[in-house]
């Protein structure tokens, strides 16, 4: 199997994996303290696999274009994420966030890459219907309100913005390699983070958190910054069309623990839900290879 899919595959579960462990510690931590650890772990864990690993320097003209992309791909990111839960709920989050293949072939096909043919067009379609269907009913079944309104529209802007940087960031990966991208985009998402936190500031004073608290935000951290590894791997791989299909698997996944860890109800709705998803990513994962990428590509400004 293709080492591209495998990335993939681990990445979609990781952050599924990220968003159940933060919905346990997100009323003690809060979301702005939360994402400044998150990625704080996430950049010591790289930065050692940047001064063992040698590569070579970064071009003066790459640097605005890298150091922007780890602004978005990081922390505007997350920062929209954060804001957009605040406003709404998560299963509205999670339902907008399911169309990150779909907005991902449309930048494909406007710039004109690789997006996989038909069988990764199908595993789009089935990926998307399966967390609809997961998180659908209770996403559109209340009314919605302006607030609401702000909180999906924030969603469907940390969205799009993965979409582009995930895009876009392909041919700097393949020259400089993932670990260093990853803690270029750490450390320029230190500060948008930081001034998060003094916008929601954690609900539990720090010296109060429980050691279970601290455990899961050390695994946060941990599994985050592997995750971007294998992000950035499987982009160096694949289209980004499929790659990000791979992230339906973050909805399903943290259903999936809710269920075993924190006595969630199993329902047809999710078994349904689980199938179609499961039968996405088998499309990504047979559809035809890509063609190689090219190192010297220059990302379109």
């Amino acid at each position: 199997m293709n080492s591209g899919v495998v990335a993939g595959l681990f990445t979609g579960m990781q952050v599924g994996a990220a968003l159940f462990m933060s919905q346990l510690v997100v009323a003690d931590v809060g979301v702005g303290l939360l994402g400044l650890m998150r990625y704080g772990i996430a950049l010591l864990c790289l930065v050692p696999l940047v001064l063992l690993r040698k590569s070579p320097p970064i071009a003066a003209r790459d640097w605005p274009w890298i150091v922007l992309l780890g602004v978005g791909q990081v922390g505007l990111m997350i920062t929209l994420l954060n804001l957009a839960v605040a406003y709404t709920s998560a299963a509205r989050v999670a339902l907008i966030f399911s169309t990150l293949p779909a907005i991902s072939l449309c930048i494909d096909i406007a710039r004109r890459q690789v997006s996989g043919g038909r069988l990764s067009l199908l595993g789009i379609g089935l990926s998307i219907s399966g967390v609809a269907v997961l998180v659908g009913h209770d996403a559109f079944a209340a009314r919605l309100t302006g607030p609401e309104l702000i909180g999906m529209a924030s969603a469907l802007a940390a969205t799009s913005i993965v979409a582009v940087c995930s895009s876009f960031y392909r041919p700097y990966v393949i020259r400089y390699g993932g670990a260093r991208l990853g803690v270029i985009g750490f450390c320029v998402s230190m500060l948008p983070l930081s001034l998060l936190v003094l916008l929601l500031p954690p609900g539990t004073a720090v010296p109060e958190w429980q050691a279970s608290t601290w455990w899961l935000v050390l695994a946060i951290g941990l599994s985050s910054g592997i995750g971007y590894l294998m992000w950035f791997h499987a982009i160096s791989r694949l289209p980004a069309t499929r790659v990000t299909g791979f992230l339906a698997l973050n909805p399903v996944t943290a259903a999936l623990l809710s269920l075993i860890f924190a006595d969630a109800t199993l329902t047809p709705t999710l078994i349904l839900s689980v199938c179609l998803v499961c039968l996405g990513i088998a499309c990504f994962a047979l559809s035809p290879p890509a063609r190689a990428p090219d190192p010297e590509a220059t990302p379109v400004a």
